[in-house]
């Protein structure tokens, strides 16, 4: 899952609300606010389909099947997608590698965490085991429309490229985790305010409906804005960035025709790194691509000492790097949530590359992470602008960086000697220490 990767699982169930607080007007057979019917969630789902099908430029191999499920039984679902997506071992690597970096606070129970914000803002999921549409018995009907065209987007891209194949294959890194999820969360967020567009131009879609959908708890996403930031990047940066990536940066493409050639593109060629999502001309014709440099991390075991053995080891790329330079929450009410500018900084820009490996014995944990950057002013920027715990140790060799974190008791130099060794074997000039 994307970077502790719940997007992964949480994906293809937040609610369009979370980045588009807009709601269709209730079918005629529901009152408006009341919870849509297994009848007639069927017969939305049959109307929609066509409306996406010409939206995505692509026809359904099949009808999806439509399943209409209660809170209970979608936790059930997460948690066991959750458990083959995520194994229990990476994600206890993953969140103690977080937390040594300051990305999540000590001791925080991130499955009810991610199960809350599930729980705030999912109404419905499309599941590409079974090939089905679940809806949540308590989602209102007037919620229906915008939700049922999202869903049916991943799952007629699902129909024609695989969607768990994709992931299957991107497991384990967790930058080019979040780009493809961007791929599959924006392809279904364009059409879905495509969508929208056109529901509101032919009258079936009332604009108090949209101040009434602001209101509700999704549309107020007040569990999203208090998640920690790291978290809320996770969830919320495919959807918005993914959307803003297949636009190509042009935000005004909303209200035009569904990008379907780029977005079949980014499917059969995804993206690599968020770099990339967040700087769309570094994709979309770049000669040569951008791509992610190796970032060859030794193993430190021996070097520690007796005991000490690598408990994990993952990327974060430029999205979650921001966080460490200075980027701060976004507001997922906020318009200027879609612009890639808020999700990036001078300190982050340039990335070449990273990895991280957390080391342990008993409970003791140290968190070694490399980077390489284009520049060497890219690089001395990153270090420049690094916001981590006090415990923390950098070292910059032209355009490496390495950083140590958590109970390295008097072994930090050497462990960053070893890293920098690693990443760059032939020392630069003007080798810069700390900060």
């Amino acid at each position: 899952m994307r970077t502790l990767n719940w997007t992964l699982v949480a994906g293809l169930v937040f609610a369009a609300a979370a980045i588009l607080p807009v709601a269709a007007e209730a079918p005629a057979a529901s009152q408006a606010g009341a919870p849509l019917s297994a009848a007639e969630a069927t017969a939305l789902a049959k109307r929609v389909a066509s409306d996406v099908e010409l939206l995505r430029g692509a026809t359904f191999k099949h009808a999806v099947p439509v399943k209409v499920i209660d809170d209970a039984a979608a936790r059930r679902y997460f948690e066991t997608r959750l458990g083959k997506l995520l194994p229990r071992e990476r994600l206890a690597a993953e969140a103690s590698a977080y937390t040594l970096l300051g990305l999540l606070p000590a001791g925080v129970d991130l499955d009810k965490l991610l199960f809350d914000l599930l729980e705030e803002q999912a109404g419905g999921f499309y599941d590409p085991e079974s090939e089905t549409f679940f809806v949540l018995s308590d989602m209102p009907a007037a919620v229906g429309p915008i939700l049922v065209a999202h869903e049916l987007t991943h799952a007629l891209d699902d129909q024609i490229y695989q969607i768990d194949a994709k992931l299957a294959g991107v497991l384990g890194d967790a930058d080019r985790e979040n780009a493809l999820s961007a791929v599959i969360e924006g392809s279904g967020t364009v059409v879905m305010t495509a969508f929208m567009f056109q529901e509101m131009s032919e009258g079936r879609l009332a604009f108090d409906a949209l101040l009434e959908m602001q209101k509700t708890e999704a549309g107020r996403a007040e569990k999203l804005k208090a998640a920690p930031p790291f978290l809320q990047r996770s969830l919320l940066g495919p959807y918005v960035l993914g959307a803003s990536f297949l636009l190509r940066g042009n935000l005004a493409g909303f209200v035009q025709k569904v990008p379907a050639t780029d977005i079949d593109r980014a499917f059969m060629q995804p993206p690599v790194s968020t770099e990339q999502i967040l700087h769309p001309e570094k994709y979309w014709g770049a000669e040569p691509p951008d791509l992610p440099l190796p970032v060859p991390l030794p193993d430190l075991s021996s070097t520690l000492g007796g005991g000490w053995t690598r408990l994990g080891e993952g990327t974060l790329g430029e999205m979650i790097l921001a966080l460490l330079t200075g980027s701060t929450a976004i507001d997922p009410t906020s318009l200027d949530a879609a612009l890639a500018a808020q999700w990036t900084n001078d300190g982050a820009s340039g990335w070449g590359g990273d990895r991280w490996a957390l080391f342990g014995r008993g409970r003791q944990r140290i968190l070694v992470l490399g980077t390489i950057w284009d520049t060497e002013k890219d690089a001395s920027e990153f270090v420049a602008a690094l916001k981590l715990p006090a415990d923390a140790k950098i070292e910059r060799r032209g355009t490496a960086v390495a950083l140590v974190a958590g109970d390295t008791s008097g072994r930090a130099d050497r462990l960053l000697a070893e890293t920098l060794a690693a990443l760059a074997p032939a020392p630069a000039a003007g080798g810069v220490k700390g900060r």
